[in-house]
């Protein structure tokens, strides 16, 4: 009830101004929400006080872009998360508007304008509640795929064969579905994500509580599609289950390139089962896209392919491996990927229908938001590198240079306090340090910082922020350091 009454406060108080917050003026937020459509609501977003998100690991977060220092499973249990001081203190932020501790990226695809890739967007559906209406669970990585994009904490085959560590032990137990009595009652939809969630047994005794609780509940399976078996189809048949497929090329040897193990024509007859199993049971099937650098130029042709079959879809962003993505390209190669992904058009009669149009929307929000912004963002890191190189530069003095600009980029991209900036700072410091110490105990003549001193800041950030250390020091080394003994 308190939290029904903070909601009626905050519409109150909405009414007589204009709603701002650190780094989102007025105009901003009143355009965003322009987009939504007619919600009624205060709410910039609905996640925290409406979905629960949990990990592999049995961390959980609103959503998947705001684990930071998350409360997790079994240290606390599903109800003591919910009503946590975690969940609380980011609803009373978020109903400040003020998206500078956990939600950086929503906070900038708002500030360039970028709607429809705000993940906010997508909790919109269910309105700020006690419980949660929602629940996401990434209850093990149990796979059958080594997709190319994809890392060890989401695939087994992939932790075993590419990692090669030991498997994941998953923390979820009886206890949690025993948990999920509680909740099960009030949610409005539930969704299963990777692994592969058919192949992980725990899937299984969750329907089971949902068949004996809530049994006409939407359930939502993010699916490689490989997996349709007996016991699959008797839980399609027994609950109100929906689909969302993953392909990723329509093109045999690009789809079998990425989705490593797995077999084109074997998919598309899984899709042709999953879409009448849809059609017939008014579900939704919804195709989940990657556009990568191998892949980006079937984007129009897949529009045309869920448009034909009156079907959803959605793009993925894809930000590492940075090798398979599109953002880190350099300019003029965004430049062309734009300019003929914008030159698509999509006039057969099958477009006019609703779904189709709103497809089409999605599209063009692709290209002329997402990857126009990456393009332009590309401009500038090529007009930041151009500043002339000094090879004569020392170490200490490259590493001071190094940092500082750094240290700019994080004060301009991101507005927060100054303790997170310094944070922030300290992480990326720390990445470099332990990389520098890799590559300098097989390398250690080596003018690290020099190196890399001219990389685009904006580039180097984002891939040391995100990446494993033991892979980016093998990465220095196999590009830097050639190059650097080609010049020598």
């Amino acid at each position: 009830m308190r939290r029904l009454a903070a909601d009626i406060v905050s519409r109150l108080i909405a009414k007589v101004r204009k709603p701002k917050g650190p780094g989102l003026s007025a105009e901003v937020i009143a355009a965003y929400n322009a987009s939504r459509g007619r919600l009624g609501t205060t709410h910039i977003c609905h996640a925290p006080f409406s979905n629960m998100y949990f990990n592999v690991h049995g961390d959980c977060a609103p959503c998947w872009l705001t684990f930071i220092e998350p409360d997790s499973y079994p240290q606390k249990s599903i109800r003591e998360i919910w009503f946590g001081e975690k969940f609380q203190s980011l609803r009373r932020k978020l109903l400040a508007y003020d998206l500078t501790d956990k939600c950086q990226v929503c906070l900038k695809n708002l500030q360039i304008g970028n709607y429809g890739s705000v993940l906010a967007r997508a909790y919109d559906i269910n309105p700020p509640a006690d419980y949660p209406a929602m629940m996401e669970l990434e209850l093990g990585n149990t796979c059958n795929l080594e997709c190319v994009m994809c890392i060890g904490e989401l695939s087994s085959s992939i932790r075993k064969n590419r990692d090669k560590l030991p498997p994941l032990r998953s923390p979820y137990d009886e206890a949690f579905v025993e948990q999920l009595e509680e909740f099960i009652p009030h949610l409005k939809e539930l969704r299963f994500n990777g692994g592969e969630p058919f192949l992980i047994g725990i899937v299984f005794k969750i329907f089971e509580k949902v068949y004996q609780l809530n049994p006409q509940l939407k359930i939502v399976m993010a699916t490689n599609g490989t997996v349709v078996n007996y016991k699959v189809k008797e839980w399609l048949n027994k609950l109100n289950i929906h689909i969302n497929l993953s392909i990723d090329s329509l093109t045999p040897e690009i789809y079998e390139t990425i989705r490593v193990n797995a077999h084109f024509d074997r998919l598309m007859e899984n899709f042709h089962f999953y879409h009448e199993y849809c059609k017939r049971n008014h579900r939704v099937l919804c195709i989940m896209v990657n556009p990568m650098r191998n892949n980006w130029h079937e984007m129009p042709e897949f529009i045309r392919f869920v448009n034909k079959h009156q079907i959803h879809i959605w793009f993925n962003t894809i930000h590492r491996p940075v090798e398979w993505s599109l953002w880190a390209l350099p300019a003029n190669q965004l430049e062309d990927i734009y300019r003929q992904l914008s030159a698509a058009r999509f006039d057969e009669p099958y477009h006019n229908q609703p779904i189709a149009q709103h497809n089409v929307r999605l599209y063009h929000n692709l290209v002329e938001v997402q990857i126009k912004n990456w393009w332009n963002d590309a401009v500038s890191r090529v007009a930041e590198s151009d500043a002339p190189f000094r090879a004569d530069i020392s170490e200490r003095e490259a590493r001071k240079i190094l940092l500082k600009k750094v240290e700019e980029h994080i004060y301009l991209t991101f507005n927060e306090g100054e303790e997170q900036k310094k944070y922030r700072l300290q992480l990326f410091e720390q990445k470099l340090l332990n990389i520098e110490e890799r590559v300098m105990l097989e390398a250690p003549h080596t003018r690290f910082y020099g190196c890399i001193l001219h990389t685009p800041v904006s580039m180097l950030f984002e891939v040391v922020n995100n990446g494993n250390p033991v892979q980016l020091a093998e990465h220095f080394k196999k590009y830097f350091l050639n190059s650097e003994l080609q010049a020598k």
